[in-house]
């Protein structure tokens, strides 16, 4: 409440004011509201509205009641006036912050020999290079330490998106030095793995390995027990045993490419032995020390990660370990709010007023996934999102996008050992789900991913207030996740490698099926010569055009107003 004065002897106050970002009163969110009690003989009141209205315009009310004298309408004159300067700041500054606003988009490359810079230049001027007034410009990455790295800055495009800097998370020099012994002891393992954790696309192919070594081990049984010439049997044998020898030979043109290429990249990776776990950590270290440097440089408004194959798990990775390190980093603000992520956390607690999006249960059960509204559900995110940012949390990170996941395979790939599956991860939250997993509430709401986080009152440091945060595996209540992928058909048709991932990781995540295709197109994502519709796709799930609403640019706190 401020001070109005008006000469000496009538003195005003605001009595309402309502604004989305100090979320005061029951406005309408997107209203603005100003009301203003004059004290005098009289009630006398002068109230000022904005409202949005279609194709964004704006309507702008002033209301007056009980003014009786000149005096009254003179201040009622001088507070509106006082209350339109004041608007018009905030739009004026409001203009300035969208024109200057920022955003930035870090790819992570999958398996193979990649080239620095190779997949940059392609994602740019496929995704956006279509149009002719999208033009960009590949520059020095000064963020990144290798001095082989560029970034591509594509300028902002009429009202519909900001400026958008575009890094590339390089980590292929991080793993060399792979054999075929670490290869084929990984795929020993897949293949060996249970029916249950072999997704349903692959099974067929894994059978047909297991059938063909099976036969091959009962001829070579069945061939020493045959009444054969002792020297027959020994160029049998040795053939047998030579094979991989043979096969070594045959390939070596292809292996190092392709076996140890492609396949090892994928092996020292997602096997978590001793000797490839600093390999593992230094690919991790350079995605923290990117998204570190973007987050801290106070440039961008917004990040979004895209990762493709192998470079989709990587990025799941630094973003579960970024979520851990930085979701509690804080400014310090006077007011802040938890109607969205609560509203948010609803959806997981069955109540008549959320009947058309049904509850999630926890993944830990394996349900059948429940058929929630994603649009809603993913524009409540954003919003989530949007609050924790104005109450003073820095974290950046709004949309994550896979394209030709492994994820989608992740309880036959991702498991420490043989007695801790890919569930008892989950279930532990060292694998963060979407949505996260819950723990049991109080009251009405019964399953819960938040707790409440104290901070010292803005104006007395004596006491304390509190706003909800989401827990250490709550990283997707506040991130988007999109998922794209070519279904599988036959053997090689469609992308194997992908597929819906929300099975392993839950229903919020948006699957996003692709147009069935001919041969194998696990690389064909942003290659809009190919795959056109595939590309606009990818652009879609990015969510380019981005700005902060008006409400982040409202005053924190009112100053008096002092009219004369």
């Amino acid at each position: 409440q401020r001070v109005i004065r008006y000469e000496r002897t009538d003195r005003g106050s605001v009595c309402a004011l309502a604004w989305p970002a100090i979320e005061h009163g029951p406005t309408p969110a997107g209203n603005y509201e100003l009301v203003v009690d004059i004290h005098a003989p009289e009630q006398t009141r002068i109230a000022l509205r904005i409202s949005p209205r279609p194709k964004g315009r704006s309507r702008l009310r002033i209301e007056h009641s009980g003014l009786k004298t000149d005096g009254q309408r003179f201040a009622s004159l001088q507070v509106w006036q006082a209350a339109l300067k004041r608007v018009y700041k905030v739009m004026s500054q409001a203009w300035r912050s969208a024109r200057r606003e920022r955003q930035a988009v870090i790819l992570v490359h999958g398996i193979g020999e990649q080239r620095p810079g190779q997949m940059l230049r392609e994602f740019v001027s496929n995704v956006f290079g279509q149009d002719a007034r999208e033009r960009f410009f590949v520059k020095p990455d000064h963020v990144s330490s290798l001095f082989e790295m560029r970034m591509a800055t594509v300028p902002r495009f009429e009202d519909k998106r900001p400026t958008t800097d575009v890094y590339e998370l390089y980590w292929a020099h991080l793993i060399r030095d792979t054999t075929l012994a670490q290869v084929y002891g990984w795929v020993l393992r897949l293949i060996l793995a249970g029916n249950s954790k072999i997704p349903k696309t692959l099974i067929r192919i894994v059978w047909l390995i297991r059938v063909a070594g099976a036969l091959a081990a009962v001829a070579f049984i069945w061939l020493m027990t045959l009444d054969i010439p002792g020297w027959l049997k020994g160029v049998g044998g040795g053939l047998l045993v030579g094979l991989p020898a043979i096969a070594t030979f045959a390939f070596k043109a292809i292996r190092d490419e392709y076996v140890i290429g492609y396949a090892g990249d994928a092996a020292r990776y997602l096997e978590p032995h001793a000797d490839n776990i600093s390999r593992r950590q230094e690919i991790r270290e350079a995605g923290a020390k990117l998204l570190d440097a973007l987050h801290d440089n106070g440039r961008y408004g917004r990040i979004v990660v895209y990762g493709h194959s192998l470079g989709s798990v990587i990025a799941y990775d630094i973003l579960s370990h970024a979520w851990g390190r930085r979701a509690r980093d804080r400014e310090d603000l006077p007011v802040t709010t938890s109607r969205a992520l609560a509203a948010l956390e609803g959806l997981l607690n069955a109540r008549p007023s959320n009947a058309s999006v049904p509850p999630v249960p926890p993944l830990s059960t394996s349900p059948t996934p429940a058929p929630v509204a994603i649009d809603k559900v993913q524009a409540m995110q954003h919003a989530a999102w949007m609050e924790y940012r104005r109450n003073g949390f820095k974290w950046r990170i709004s949309d994550f996008v896979t394209v030709g996941s492994p994820l989608a395979h992740a309880r036959w790939l991702l498991k420490l050992d043989s007695k801790t599956e890919f569930a008892d991860l989950v279930r532990e939250r060292s694998m963060p789900t979407c949505p996260p997993q819950t723990e049991d509430g109080r009251g009405p709401i019964k399953q819960v991913f938040t707790f409440t986080h104290a901070y010292p009152d803005h104006d007395d440091k004596s006491r304390s207030r509190s706003v909800l945060v989401p827990h250490h595996g709550g990283l997707f209540a506040l991130t988007r996740w999109t998922n794209l992928y070519f279904p599988h058909k036959g053997l090689i048709n469609g992308d194997p490698v992908a597929g819906p991932v929300a099975d392993c990781f839950g229903n919020w995540v948006r699957d996003v099926p692709l147009r069935e295709t001919k041969g194998f197109a696990h690389t064909r994502y942003t290659n809009r010569a190919q795959e056109g519709d595939a590309v606009n796709k990818v652009r879609e799930a990015l969510n380019l055009p981005f700005s902060r609403p008006l409400a982040d640019h409202a005053p924190r706190e009112l100053e008096a107003t002092v009219l004369r």
